[in-house]
């Protein structure tokens, strides 16, 4: 959702956009196989059936693009809403020349 942004004068509104996120997603395996993990097995914690729909992720967030003279930047920020552990979090992301 593209929010007005805070702050920003009349000469940069145009360069500059706010939006609020929320971002789910499921990963899939189409030949998965559960099998009970060996209790050996390093990383068996994270053995999980991808197969079922209701092991999605999920994450919410803001983030401000700004059309600078380089090309476009790009700052988000999410916390994660939904997630398992060994799940690999970011905070915050920045990108530069590509937006979406």
């Amino acid at each position: 959702m593209i929010v007005p942004t805070p702050f920003a004068s009349d000469e940069f509104r145009n360069q500059i956009r706010t939006s609020l996120f929320m971002d789910a997603a499921s990963l899939w395996d189409t030949e998965f196989t559960y099998l009970a993990p060996d209790p050996n097995m390093p990383g068996k914690q994270y053995y999980y059936d991808y197969s079922d729909p209701s092991n999605y992720r999920a994450s919410v967030g803001v983030a401000v693009q700004w059309m600078s003279p380089m090309g476009p930047l790009v700052f988000s920020l999410a916390t994660p809403v939904k997630k398992f552990d060994g799940d690999k979090t970011e905070a915050f992301t920045f990108t530069i020349g590509n937006t979406f």
